[in-house]
């Protein structure tokens, strides 16, 4: 175990790296994984990882988070600090060696304040001089889980995509790629300096969406376009950050102008299988939208 390389996993307990960090472990490896808060560290320690606490604000807690690390997996939360974030980690991990990093960034509009700090992330680790790897999904899948109450109270989901064509991203298979790229045994220098983006095989509207939901629940699902400004209200409603409900906005804008009709074929090349797409979703996480516990 002593000779497996240390692997550090920010984001530990979000989308993402609360299923990279379990599927690391499994395979043997031995992962740090970075918190925000100390109530959040005791279920990662029952689960093998070693955790840290810090705030990415704060550059002298992340030289002790870095320290050792022989690989990193930055996800960065989609707030107004997230290039302050990446910019402290990357220096941080400068001053630590040379550990390598991947980056798990976005894939969207640039008009997107969100997509804009990401991108001068992605800038400031390509000139750090570190090894580095992109990762780069789009729109989650899981993100349409956010419609159940109004699947299961009106049939219907309500986003202002408008026909907009996108392919999404399988949180599943961003954790099986980021596994597989960070449990490299070759150092990962098959992995330095490239870029995989991480779709599903098809893309679709969200019409087509509802409409393949609809098919497994067995009762009509309604795609129904509104206004970003109602869209807007209504997260901001929920209590989510305005920043952050702008971002969301700005990103749905350019969705709804086709700026996500693009497709790749980076997870059949490196896992050797397709990307899930549309329908696997559908058949796996129906009963969620239906009420009952999801596959």
């Amino acid at each position: 175990m002593t000779n497996q390389p240390l692997i550090l996993v920010t984001g530990a307990t979000g989308n993402t790296g609360s299923g990279l960090v379990p599927t690391l472990l499994a395979a043997g490896a031995r992962v740090r994984a970075l918190v925000h808060t100390a109530g959040k560290a005791d279920a990662l320690r029952k689960q093998g990882a070693e955790v840290v606490v810090a705030d990415l604000s704060d550059p002298a807690a992340l030289d002790a988070a870095v320290a050792g690390v022989d690989r990193i997996y930055m996800c960065l939360f989609n707030g107004p600090e997230q290039a302050n974030h990446g910019r402290n980690l990357i220096a941080a991990a400068r001053k630590a060696g040379r550990p390598h990093v991947v980056h798990h960034a976005a894939s969207g509009s640039n008009h997107s304040r969100i997509i804009r700090d990401i991108d001068e992330v992605e800038s400031v680790l390509r000139a750090s001089g570190l090894p580095w790897t992109i990762l780069r999904p789009t729109f989650y899948l899981q993100n349409t889980m956010m419609a159940i109450p109004t699947v299961q109270g009106h049939g219907a989901i309500y986003l202002p995509m408008k026909d907009g064509r996108m392919a999404m991203t399988d949180v599943r298979d961003i954790v099986d790629v980021a596994a597989h790229v960070l449990l490299s045994r070759d150092g990962m220098r098959a992995h330095e300096g490239k870029t995989y983006a991480l779709t599903t095989p098809e893309s679709f509207t969200i019409a087509e969406f509802a409409s393949a939901l609809g098919d497994a629940l067995g009762k009509p699902v309604n795609y129904v376009d509104v206004p970003i400004s109602a869209a807007r209200e209504s997260m901001v409603g929920m209590g989510m950050d305005p920043w952050i409900v702008d971002g969301y906005m700005e990103l749905f804008e350019g969705f709804a102008a086709n700026w996500g009709d693009k497709t790749s074929t980076d997870i059949q090349t490196l896992l050797g299988r397709p990307a899930r797409g549309l329908r696997e979703f559908v058949a796996d996480f129906k009963g969620a939208f239906a009420g009952a516990a999801a596959a």
